[in-house]
C-alpha cells in the first residue's frame, strides 16, 4: 500500500504475482504521492486486505517499513495515536506486525511500540551511512524476516 493525503491506496490485492508487485515497487519512491507520511492509513488498508483475503488458517503477518515519522492525518500527535490504534486493531485481528525503521528520520520508538503491541518484532536500519551499508543492512533484515516465518502444521479437514 502507498498512502496519500486522504488515506491509502492499495495498488495490488494479495497475490502471488510477484512480477507485478516488483514492477510497481521499482517505480515508487518516497514522496511519490505526497511528502507526508500517513502510516496508519497504510496499516488500515493492509489490515482490511489481510482480513478479507488471507487464507482462513494462514499465519497473518504485516510488514510496516517507513523512512519517516507519522505526520498524517492532521499532525504528528494525531498521526501517532492513529498508528497505535491501528496496531491494536491488528492485534485484535491476530495480525503480527514486523516493523522496519529505515534511515535517520524514522520514528524508532513508535515502530517498536507497534511491534510490541502485536507480538511482532522491530528492526532498525539506521541512516547516516553509505548506501551500500544501508542495502546490506536491509538485505539482512529481509533475510531474517523471511527465515523466521513460523511453520504451523494444520489439519487439512
Amino acid at each position: 500500500t502507498h498512502t496519500n493525503s486522504t488515506g491509502a491506496i492499495l495498488e495490488h490485492p494479495m497475490s502471488t504475482n510477484l512480477d507485478q508487485i516488483k514492477t510497481t515497487a521499482r517505480h515508487r519512491q518516497a514522496g511519490h504521492y505526497l511528502a507526508g507520511t500517513n502510516i496508519s492509513a497504510g496499516m488500515l488498508v493492509a489490515r482490511q486486505e489481510i482480513v478479507a483475503r488471507a487464507r482462513p488458517r494462514a499465519f497473518r503477518l504485516m510488514i510496516v517499513m517507513t523512512d519517516g515519522e507519522a505526520n498524517l492525518p492532521n499532525n504528528t500527535t494525531t498521526a501517532k495515536a492513529a498508528v497505535l490504534t491501528e496496531a491494536n486493531a491488528a492485534a485484535a485481528a491476530q495480525i503480527k506486525i514486523v516493523t522496519i525503521s529505515l534511515g535517520s528520520g524514522a520514528d524508532i520508538s513508535l515502530m517498536q511500540q507497534v511491534a510490541d503491541i502485536t507480538g511482532g518484532i522491530h528492526f532498525n536500519v539506521p541512516g547516516g551511512v553509505s548506501i551500500a551499508t544501508v542495502q546490506a543492512n536491509l538485505r539482512e533484515v529481509f533475510r531474517q524476516v523471511a527465515s523466521s516465518r513460523p511453520l504451523r502444521l494444520i489439519n487439512s479437514d
